[in-house]
């Protein structure tokens, strides 16, 4: 696959030292958001992104030698053309970054996750579970399968711990409503989602439970 489709935007896989990245466009492209969205909630938060971790900052090079893409239809259009493979990789990365760029930012995953959670329209919250699970985790042996977006315990620890119990609430009855058929496929995804689950929700309410006041401190 070079391409994923999300809500009928087409985009290409991009990668950066082994990982899989977006850019700035790539998440106003999917989540159907005006140019320059995405870039600017970075700005505003910048101080909550951590370099090397939540994005990359390329210089020239970089963009033009390591980042690695894609694209069916341009891919198509220059083969139809005859054009040679390294002016042809060079039109792949002019799709990132215009021509010329001296640096760029990609995002990672956890980047992105930071990045989108301004985004409450219901159209971002079905982009959001989807690039992640279909471009940023694709997993070969369900394919057919859509699993449920868990995040890890780590994730849920930095939340509000009631933003984490409504996470966690919200994931338990999609995995039940999603693969909740005895004796499938479905119902192995069920299980696997629920080893995840059930710890992280163990955990969470042993935080609230030190959290209330007529608890005392813990000993």
């Amino acid at each position: 696959m070079n391409a994923i489709t999300l809500s009928n935007q087409n985009l290409p896989l991009v990668e950066y030292k082994g990982q899989r990245v977006v850019t700035f466009a790539m998440v106003d492209q999917a989540h159907q958001r005006p140019n320059g969205t995405a870039s600017a909630a970075f700005r505003r938060n910048r101080d909550r992104f951590t370099k090397g971790k939540h994005y990359f900052e390329l210089d020239a090079d970089e963009i033009r030698n390591e980042l690695k893409t894609t694209s069916d239809v341009r891919r198509r259009q220059m083969e139809g053309a005859k054009i040679t493979g390294g002016i042809k990789r060079r039109q792949l990365i002019d799709e990132l970054f215009p021509k010329h760029t001296k640096s760029g930012i990609v995002i990672t995953e956890m980047g992105y996750l930071l990045l989108v959670k301004p985004f409450t329209d219901e159209l971002s919250w079905q982009i959001q579970e989807q690039l992640v699970e279909a471009y940023f985790r694709p997993n070969p042996h369900f394919s057919d399968i859509r699993p449920v977006l868990i995040p890890s315990l780590e994730e849920l620890e930095a939340m509000p711990l009631s933003e984490a119990q409504n996470l966690l609430a919200a994931a338990e009855h999609k995995s039940k409503w999603r693969h909740g058929k005895h004796g499938s496929a479905e119902m192995t995804q069920r299980k696997r989602e629920l080893k995840v689950i059930r710890p992280a929700i163990e955990r969470i309410t042993a935080l609230v439970q030190l959290t209330i006041p007529e608890l005392g401190a813990f000993k």
